[in-house]
């Protein structure tokens, strides 16, 4: 199965994987709003908020791009959704890492 076909399958499933990935990533954000890194009692201030929100706050924003998915929001929506759940993962890592 190449590329093409797997965007010509979910293409013709918008919603349905727009929908379901949203869900995936709503659950997903539940679970790291009740699981917290240790990592977040160890840091202060704006490392602490960025370890301890910024992995839930990543997959609203996955949640966001498949619900702008979903219903054919412009394509630079979902991008830019996408995009900043990324920046919120790589917050999260470097207040971790640091």
């Amino acid at each position: 199965m190449t590329g093409r076909d797997v965007r010509g399958w979910a293409e013709g499933r918008r919603r349905t994987v727009g929908l379901v990935g949203a869900v995936l990533a709503l659950a997903m954000a539940t679970l790291w709003t009740v699981v917290v890194p240790d990592r977040a009692t160890e840091v202060d201030g704006v490392r602490q908020l960025a370890v301890r929100w910024g992995h839930p706050l990543c997959w609203v924003l996955l949640a966001l791009a498949g619900v702008l998915y979903a219903v054919r929001a412009p394509a630079a929506w979902v991008a830019g959704a996408a995009w900043a759940a990324l920046a919120a993962y790589l917050v999260f890592l470097g207040a971790t890492v640091l």
